[in-house]
Formats: C-alpha cells, sequence, structure tokens
C-alpha cells in the first residue's frame, strides 16, 4: 500500500507508535471503564480498571491542552516486548517493576508540565509530615526541594504533584469529597472509555498543532492510543480519533490511519468508523518483532578509493550484518532503484564480508548509493558516497582576493559538471530558505576534461572564505573538495609556565606548515627542518596580523615592535596563566591564522607499572591528576597523593591498576586489567601523556 501523505496527528501518531511499539509507554497511558461516583473509591484489587486511581484526579487540573495517561505495569511486563516499559515520572527514579499501576496528567496550555501522577504499588519512604485537607481528611506528605514537587500518601496511593493544595483536592477527590476530572471533562472520559479493558491508554485533547491529514483542518476533538496484553508474544494496539462531525473523516484520513498500522500488524489493517469516530486495532506479534530487532540488517558500504576504471563493476564491501535474503533487500543507486540481477552478483543472502557490485559504466563522482532492508517494522537503510573526495589545491592571493584552484588528482572529470563557489560561511548540508548564498561563483572549465595539473581562478574571495568544489551543483552536498581562503603566514606558540610568558612566531613558506600549538612533535619537527634550506623571503605589513588574548584584543602586537615581518618574527606575551586563549587573525577580518590555550607541557614514558617525568615543565603535584585508562574502565591518581613538592624531571610514580581494582573499585565491582594509556591533568587541561609499548 503506498503511504499517503500526512501532517502532525494528534502530536504525530507516527511517533506515539514508534515509541509504543519500542515498548516504552514514553507517556503513562490512561485506561477507562465507567466509573462511579457515587463511591469514595473502587476496589484497588480491580485488575483491568484504573477507577481507583483515576478518582483521585480533581476537576481543578483540567487546562485546555492536556494528555491524561494510565499504565498497568503489572500487566505490561507480562508481554515479552523488544523493550520495557519506562515510567515517566520525572522526580522519582523508578523502574517499571516497581509500580504496579499509574495515572499521569500533563498539560500542556503553557508549557509542559505534570500537575498529579497517581502511583500504586510505591510506598512513601521519605520522612513525611501529617496535613487535612479542607474536607478533614489527613495524609502524610513530604516535600522535594531540589525537584519543586510534593509527594503525598492516604496509605493506598502515592501521589506526586507541583503543590500542597493539589494534593489536598486530590484526597479530597477520592473521598468524593470533590469534584472529579473525568466528571467534569466529558471528553476526557470518552476517550478513556474508547477501547474497553485495555492495559494502557493514552488520551490527548485541546492541542491547536494536532492536524488529520487530508483536505480538512479539522481538529479532532481527542486522540486515543491504547494498548492491551493478550500473552507474552501477543498484544493488541490501538487509536481513535473523535471529530466534530462525520464529515471530518476523510478517505485520506483512513488510509494515513491503515498506514500506520501497516508496518506492526500482523494482518491488514482496517479502519473503523462510528459516526465521527474512526479508529483501528491491531495485533502485534512480539516474537517478530524481536527477532527483527535482534538481525543485524546487512550495511556500513565501503568503496576502495584507488578505483580502476578499466574493471568492468566497482565493487562494495559490507562492512556489517546478519545473513539477509536478497528478495528482502533493495539498492539504490542516485534515488534510483538499481537491478538486482547486476548488484547482488549471484548472492542468494548477503552478510558482512560480502560485496555487492555497480557497473563501472554507472559510476561517476559524488555517486550517492544506499542499500534498504524492508521488515514487518519499516525498514533501515545503509549509504555512502563514490568518488565524494578529489584532490585540489587552493592558493589565495590576499592582495588582489583572486583564489586559485588546481586539480592535483588523476581520475578524468567533465568540466562541465565542476563548479567553483565561495561563501563567507559554511554552506548548509540542507539547504533552506534562510542558507546562505555564494559571494561568487564560475564554471571554468566548461568543454574541458579535467587532468592532473588543470587550474582556475575565482575572483571575489576574501580572507577566511570557504571555496567549494562542487559536482552539478554548488550546494554543500555537491561539494568533492573544500577548501579555504588561508591569508598569508600561520603562528607558532611556545608557552614557559614558569615566568607565564608566550612567545609567539611567524613563519611563511615551508616553514609554516610546522607552526602548530605547544606539541612536543611540532617542535621536533620544526628542529629538525633546515633553516638555510627556507629561502620564502615573504615580507608582510607587521599590522595585518592581530594578536587576540581571551578574544580581546592584545595590548603586545607585532606592529608595536615591527613595520614588517617575516619568517621567524617573534613577539612575546606577558604574565598568561594557564588556560588562556591566544588567537592571531588576519587584521580587520576573524580569519584566524594560529591559536592556542596556553599550557605547561610535561613529557612522560610508561615502563612496567612506572611513569616518568621525561622532560618539560616542573609543576606541582598538589595541581595534578593523572588519568588512567585500561582496557576495563578507567580511574584517576591524585599525585599529591605519590609525590610531595613538585613533579619534576627523574620523578616518577606507579600504577598499579590490580591494586585499585581490588581496593578503591571493590565496592562497584570494576575490573580494570591491562593499563593502555596514562593521561595528566593540570587545572583541568591535559598536558601530557604516556602509552605503554605494546
Amino acid at each position: 500500500m503506498q503511504q499517503c501523505p500526512r501532517r502532525s496527528v494528534l502530536g504525530g501518531i507516527g511517533a506515539t507508535m514508534a515509541a509504543a511499539v519500542a515498548g516504552s509507554t514514553v507517556a503513562a497511558t490512561d485506561e477507562h471503564t465507567d466509573t462511579s461516583t457515587d463511591t469514595a473509591t473502587a476496589s484497588t484489587t480491580a485488575e483491568a480498571t484504573f477507577d481507583d486511581l483515576l478518582a483521585y484526579l480533581p476537576s481543578e487540573i483540567a487546562q485546555d491542552s492536556m494528555v491524561l495517561m494510565a499504565t498497568n505495569y503489572d500487566r505490561l511486563l507480562e508481554a515479552n516486548q523488544p523493550n520495557d516499559p519506562h515510567p515517566n515520572v520525572n522526580v522519582l527514579d523508578l523502574d517499571a517493576e516497581d509500580i504496579s499501576k499509574s495515572v499521569l496528567v500533563t498539560s500542556y496550555s503553557d508549557a509542559s508540565t505534570q500537575p498529579l501522577t497517581v502511583l500504586s504499588g510505591v510506598e512513601l519512604e521519605e520522612s513525611t509530615s501529617s496535613r487535612e485537607t479542607d474536607a478533614g481528611l489527613e495524609y502524610e506528605y513530604t516535600e522535594l526541594d531540589d525537584e519543586d514537587a510534593v509527594l503525598g500518601s492516604d496509605g493506598d496511593v502515592l501521589i506526586v504533584a507541583n503543590e500542597l493544595e493539589t494534593l489536598d483536592a486530590a484526597v479530597d477527590a477520592n473521598a468524593a469529597e470533590a469534584t472529579r476530572l473525568l466528571d467534569e471533562e466529558s471528553t476526557l472520559e470518552a476517550g478513556m472509555s474508547a477501547f474497553g479493558d485495555s492495559h494502557m491508554r493514552l488520551v490527548r485533547t485541546g492541542d491547536e498543532q494536532l492536524l488529520t491529514p487530508g483536505e480538512t483542518d479539522a481538529v479532532p476533538t481527542y486522540f486515543t492510543h491504547a494498548q492491551t496484553v493478550i500473552d507474552a508474544d501477543t498484544m493488541e494496539q490501538s487509536i481513535g480519533l473523535e471529530f466534530e462531525d462525520e464529515s471530518d473523516i476523510s478517505d485520506e484520513l483512513i488510509e494515513s490511519l491503515e498506514a500506520e498500522f501497516a508496518y506492526a500488524a500482523t494482518e491488514e489493517p482496517s479502519v473503523d468508523v462510528d459516526e465521527t469516530f474512526v479508529s483501528t486495532t491491531v495485533e502485534r506479534d512480539l516474537a517478530a518483532e524481536r527477532a527483527i530487532r535482534e538481525h543485524d540488517s546487512p550495511g556500513f558500504l565501503r568503496v576502495d578509493r584507488d578505483i580502476d576504471l578499466d574493471d568492468d563493476y566497482l565493487e562494495i564491501e559490507l562492512g556489517r550484518g546478519d545473513p539477509t535474503p536478497i528478495e528482502d533487500l533493495t539498492f539504490e543507486v542516485g534515488d534510483e532503484e538499481y537491478d538486482r540481477d547486476i548488484w547482488a552478483d549471484g548472492h542468494g543472502k548477503l552478510e558482512e564480508g560480502d560485496t555487492i557490485v555497480l557497473d563501472m559504466d554507472d559510476v561517476e563522482p559524488n555517486l550517492s548509493v544506499r542499500l534498504r532492508h524492508d521488515h514487518e517494522l519499516g525498514g533501515s537503510s545503509s549509504g555512502t558516497t563514490v568518488l565524494s573526495n578529489f584532490g585540489f589545491r587552493g592558493e589565495f592571493d590576499v592582495d588582489t582576493g583572486e583564489f586559485t584552484v588546481s586539480y592535483a588528482d588523476d581520475f578524468p572529470l567533465d568540466g562541465d559538471r565542476l563548479h567553483l563557489a565561495a561563501y563567507d560561511e559554511r554552506p548548509y548540508y540542507r539547504p533552506t530558505e534562510d542558507a546562505p548564498e555564494p559571494k561568487a561563483s564560475a564554471q571554468p572549465w566548461t568543454d574541458e576534461t579535467l587532468s592532473e595539473g588543470a587550474t582556475a581562478t575565482l575572483e571575489g574571495v576574501e580572507p577566511s572564505d570557504r571555496i567549494l568544489v562542487g559536482w552539478d551543483g554548488i550546494e554543500n552536498s555537491d561539494s568533492i573538495r573544500s577548501l579555504q581562503a588561508q591569508p598569508p603566514g600561520s603562528v607558532s606558540f611556545e608557552y614557559d609556565y614558569e615566568s607565564e610568558t608566550v612567545e609567539a612566531t611567524i613563519e611563511f613558506g615551508d616553514r609554516q606548515q610546522y607552526a602548530a600549538a605547544n606539541t612536543a612533535a611540532a617542535e621536533e619537527t620544526a628542529a629538525a627542518t633546515d633553516d638555510e634550506t627556507d629561502t620564502d623571503d615573504t615580507e608582510r605589513s607587521a599590522d595585518e596580523y592581530e594578536l587576540l588574548v581571551d578574544g580581546e584584543r592584545a595590548t603586545t602586537q607585532w606592529a608595536e615592535e615591527y613595520d614588517t615581518v617575516t619568517s621567524g618574527t617573534t613577539i612575546d606575551i606577558d604574565d598568561v596563566d594557564v588556560g588562556t586563549e591566544i588567537e592571531v587573525v588576519w587584521a580587520g577580518t576573524d580569519a584566524r591564522i594560529g591559536w592556542t590555550r596556553v599550557r605547561p607541557s610535561v613529557q612522560l614514558e610508561y615502563d612496567d607499572g612506572t611513569v616518568e617525568h621525561v622532560g618539560g615543565e616542573a609543576l606541582p603535584a598538589s595541581e595534578l591528576t593523572a588519568d588512567v585508562w585500561t582496557d576495563g574502565d578507567r580511574f584517576e591518581i591524585e599525585l599529591a597523593d605519590e609525590i610531595d613538592g613538585e613533579f619534576v624531571e627523574g620523578e616518577t610514580f606507579a600504577v598499579d591498576a590490580d591494586a585499585v581494582s581490588e581496593d578503591e573499585a571493590a565496592d562497584d565491582d570494576r575490573e580494570f586489567g591491562t593499563v593502555r594509556e596514562v593521561s595528566l591533568r593540570y587545572d583541568s587541561h591535559r598536558v601530557g601523556f604516556a602509552i605503554p609499548d605494546r
């Protein structure tokens, strides 16, 4: 059956049903039988009714837009659902097995609030005070200051409310000393009665956003959803909508309700119309649902980057998946269904490690491929993009605003399908009406087939602009390469912890690639670079480089000491605390040329349970914490417990995962095992690490 287009049906039938099929009640549902308001309360042993809990709902909690929900957890847990129901009681940490039944009221009139929850099977364990209602009835209560809630109990149920006056009204309503909600709100009462003796029920009313599909914009009087446990492997699922007039029930609405249950039904779902009430009920095969959820659909498509165009077929490997019949799978290429006789490559089933194929004549850049698995609960899919990243290099002339793009790959590209575009902010992956427009665009390679070394120039580019090379378009999803208009130069930083001084150095040319922030590897690489071979003679005006400290223009600037800067020009920044953010930008823009968050640096070595300081700063042990990662868990070592004074070069501390596992972790049964990494923290900043030799 083709599913018709649809809008939100009372907040989204699809979302409600998806949650129900997952076994989560998300919002407890409300169950109804005919209530008798002539007696104080119904028997608490009545399994299939909620009268004993509904009696506690006072009419004063009624709102224009609300949800009334009730759940019989004792019965729902008898069903072997893929996921157990989860109580929606935000102020209490409860599992489904802790509760016998619940009734929950949620208001949506102003903001989402839960004015009242009634629970059976739960006791009030906190210390309490006694309170008397207006009708003279006594009950026990306590206030949860951290949760902005109050709890009350009359010995039969536990009541959760936002304020004491609501507790009073609930106790009085149960004793028929106050008007009850369902006596006052006939719409709620009708919704609660719609599906007989179900074990979970939800009724929702008064939400203007809850529109129906079809040509009518009629808003239902209420929406109701119910579940009933038949046996451990079978549940009934129902949804219904009540309207003001029979004419509001359109054919499209009926088709939509049938489609909602098509994935869950053991047989073709049908819709019943009874005057102004439209509904459908189906059975869920829980055993089948569990089997589907336990099945790992084939996916994680992997394509070799080195594609030989002379091959007949492109092979695509499956990185995961349980054996799945080919007839349950669909392969899409560029959003079109591909010929199964080709892609299945003779397989009867597909699983992890198998390959499917694509005719090489159908391979082109930025080609979307997707493998879909259709099953009774809907479906799943896994996709990737073929040839989505090609080698292009960019060179920016900041003085002319020209950005030169050169092709650096060997795959022949059709120049007619290539675009260049410059954006001053990152383009959206899925464009919307307010998505940024390119400030410049061009198709410079028309009537050409690109080979390595082909170049083109885009004008009107500014520092930090993002240059997109697109295939068949200039949106982010069309990109086969993204480049950035980088102003000349980069900056490296060196922090002296003892003097609290940072040295910032501008680099150009070949040395520019080694500029990095506070990493030993960068320092070693830079030191190994032969300065005599660096012939770059770039010279720029010093006022083009602006230094920021924690986002503000620093008092220290290159322009204060130099007219121009060349590779190796440095300045010192004084009085810099650990954690300070330092950034260098092209003056007047946010185009970053260098950045660091300063911190000391310590080189560590790990040897058979001992960590040694082998270089870097001397730091107070009282400020240091070692995070020890193992193959089983993680634990911390406070260096102040191991070392007096400073942690200096040559100093060591021991890492004994077995000792920690036996002592400190004995209560939570953690098993640590082999040490994988030791990381050192100073004032929340990582300042060094050691990885054991394997």
